[in-house]
């Protein structure tokens, strides 16, 4: 199939490429050339900015186009305006849901409503407005759509360092510092796994919504699957944490249990997708591939997580 990826160099996008390659498709790339330009130079490149050059894609018809980078309506409407495809599919999040105080939510549990005015993406405004670009692209597109609902993406090659850092610090040695409840829950997908998934669906031109995650585990379980170095871990309580002013997810992974967040995380039903699919490698995989890309990436200022400083205060104060 003839696909066009709008994004293409970065995380998601970038594995969603390299397994459309590994199964023959003739891939062009949409983007500014500006994150990893120097990945994929064997791929013809439409460079240009999307809210600004979309018409450079009106010339051709794609049998295909995978949308990894919108984030609001005004990333949207103009490929929307200029796109002429048999299937779209465009790449959300679960952060879309409101509410998650009946345990793991389905596709059609509820979603923001709220319109957001402005552009400016942040932690309050990334839910909503991936709802409105949804809402854009049902409109647009109908039968010819769909949507993948991401939970937390993990694995090699990852910008955030939210994964990273767990790999990381339960690899190493000395006081770690875990937050939260043994038994709180989280959940995650790997970017492999979320690629697959989505190029599957592609060539079936599968239509509709489906969370993409893996299988929720403890928190326990969470760190003995990764933990491999020579270490002293240190279980801090939510209200511990919250009484020294440590945010929600300034440790990765962590949300304090509360009425609105019973298990402690933003957690989905992952069934549809799996009947469809889904298949999913173990968080020992995961971690093992994205340690060793952390390695040869030469990766050591993390992006997330406590610094080492913090961490050490913490655990002081924790042990008083």
């Amino acid at each position: 199939m003839k696909v066009l990826i709008i994004g293409g160099t970065s995380f998601v996008g970038r594995h969603i490429v390299e397994k459309l390659l590994e199964k023959g498709h003739e891939v062009v790339l949409f983007n500014r050339g500006k994150s990893n330009p120097s990945v994929f130079p064997e791929l013809k490149r439409i460079l240009g900015d999307r809210r600004k050059d979309a018409a450079k894609l009106a010339n051709e018809k794609w049998e295909a186009v995978i949308d990894t980078s919108t984030y609001t309506p005004a990333d949207l409407e103009p490929i929307l305006e200029n796109i002429l495809t048999d299937h779209y599919t465009f790449i959300s999040t679960i952060s879309v849901y409101t509410d998650f105080k009946q345990g793991p939510v389905k596709e059609n549990a509820s979603v923001f409503e709220k319109k957001v005015q402005g552009d400016k993406v942040t932690g309050e405004t990334y839910g909503p407005f991936k709802v409105m670009c949804e809402r854009l692209i049902e409109e647009r597109l109908g039968d010819r759509a769909l949507i993948i609902r991401p939970g937390i993406v993990v694995g090699p090659a990852d910008p955030t360092d939210r994964f990273t850092y767990w790999t990381i610090k339960l690899n190493g040695k000395g006081p770690v510092l875990i937050p939260g409840s043994k038994k709180s829950k989280v959940q995650w997908i790997d970017a492999r796994d979320l690629a697959e998934f989505t190029v599957s669906q592609m060539e079936k031109k599968a239509t509709g919504i489906f969370n993409v995650a893996a299988d929720s585990i403890s928190m326990e379980e969470f760190v003995s699957s990764l933990a491999a170095g020579e270490l002293e871990t240190t279980w801090a309580d939510d209200s511990d944490l919250l009484d020294k002013g440590v945010q929600t997810f300034e440790l990765p992974f962590w949300i304090p249990i509360s009425t609105d967040f019973p298990e402690g995380f933003i957690l989905v039903n992952n069934e549809k997708a799996k009947s469809t699919g889904l298949t999913l490698r173990s968080l020992e995989q995961s971690a093992k591939d994205t340690l060793e890309w952390s390695k040869t990436e030469g990766v050591t200022q993390l992006k997330a997580g406590l610094d080492e400083e913090k961490e050490r205060d913490l655990l002081k104060s924790l042990k008083k």
